[in-house]
């Protein structure tokens, strides 16, 4: 190889991290801000929450204290508000702990290794540091798919809030069908499949069933993400 050309491959891999530095970058200010309005997000809804609590609404209490753990799971005076309402939670364990990174902070990861995957192919290909720059790509690539895993994981976990008063546990998605138990106001639940104006859930207790639509509320939408309120 000659000199002119391995200048200029490396001319080519400066470019490159530079390129890639400045979108990190772009993107990182971006979240701090995004990270500032959802925890503001998050105090509003304890507010709420709180409020509620006062006037022995614990229902609407359990909602907004789960929708600010939604928005900021690992803020210490959501985690308190939670305690106060003694919330039992019907995740497993193993989703339980993935919900202390938020659906957006696992799109950042794996955005962010993508990237860092990307460069060290890039690096790879032009033959600077190859070998090194086979291990970045490697590595990064691994922790980009544990962060889109940690997507799927956050949009296939759908809790919700029963709000009918004793709301019906059916075994079948039909209004004769027959009631295992009662679900109380307030209760949280896991929601998996949905059947014409049914769907399947799951509570903390391990019993499983089909509720109609109407006595539950999301605490996310389909995509994931929580109803944007004003902080008062």
């Amino acid at each position: 190889m000659t000199a002119k050309k391995a200048h200029r491959r490396g001319l080519t891999g400066v470019a490159i991290a530079v390129g890639v530095c400045i979108a990190l970058l772009g993107g990182g200010l971006a979240g701090r801000n995004t990270l500032a309005d959802e925890t503001a997000q998050a105090r509003a809804f304890v507010a709420d929450g709180q409020r509620a609590l006062s006037r022995n609404e614990r229902t609407a209490a359990v909602l907004s204290f789960e929708r600010a753990r939604w928005l900021a799971p690992r803020a210490q005076f959501v985690r308190s508000a939670i305690a106060s309402a003694s919330v039992k939670d019907p995740e497993p364990p193993l989703p339980r702990a993935l919900r202390f990174v938020t659906a957006r902070e696992w799109s950042a990861m794996a955005t962010l290794f993508g990237w860092v995957s990307a460069l060290g192919i890039a690096f790879a290909v032009v033959r600077w540091q190859r070998r090194g720059a086979l291990w970045i790509a490697l590595t990064a690539g691994c922790a980009s798919v544990i962060g889109i895993t940690g997507v799927a994981e956050s949009n296939v976990s759908s809790p919700a809030i029963v709000t009918s008063a004793d709301a019906p546990l059916l075994v079948a998605p039909y209004r004769n069908a027959a009631a295992e138990r009662t679900l109380p106001t307030g209760t949280m639940v896991l929601v998996g499949s949905r059947y014409d104006a049914f769907v399947h859930v799951k509570d903390a207790d391990g019993q499983a069933g089909w509720v109609p639509r109407g006595s539950i509320e999301p605490i996310a939408g389909s995509d994931g993400q929580v109803g944007v309120r004003s902080a008062s």
